[in-house]
Order: C-alpha cells, then structure tokens, then sequence
C-alpha cells in the first residue's frame, strides 16, 4: 500500500499532517502502509528532516523519481 500526498507546497506542519492521515487510514481500513510519498515543487526547508523522520519520501523534482 501506498499513499501519496501531492501539493504545490509542504510545511512542516504539512508533514506531521500527512502522517496523521496515513495513521488514519490504516486505522480505518486495518490495511498497513508501506510508503508514504510526498510529491510537491516547493518543501520547505524545515519540512524535510521532519519528513526524513516520520519516514516519508519526498519528491520535488523529475529526476528525483528515476528509478522508481
């Protein structure tokens, strides 16, 4: 299961907001969640170690996705 989040811009709150999502749906739906993506052009740069610590991948760029 994946879950992605796809906005124009990610806050820090924005991150810790997504993760409750997630935690939501596995609540909801008893189904776990492998990865959870965050595709957005604009991170903020204190939205990113958050990202890197609820375990969330973060992708800004095309390039960013090559061998995905």
């Amino acid at each position: 299961m994946i879950l992605c989040e796809l906005k124009s811009s990610m806050s820090k709150s924005d991150m810790y907001t997504f993760d409750r999502k997630v935690q939501y749906y596995e609540r909801r739906h008893r189904r776990p969640v492998q990865r959870k993506l965050v595709i957005s052009p604009m991170v903020h740069p204190t939205a990113r170690p958050v990202a890197e610590h609820l375990g969330i991948e973060v992708f800004s760029y095309v390039e960013d996705t090559t061998g995905f």
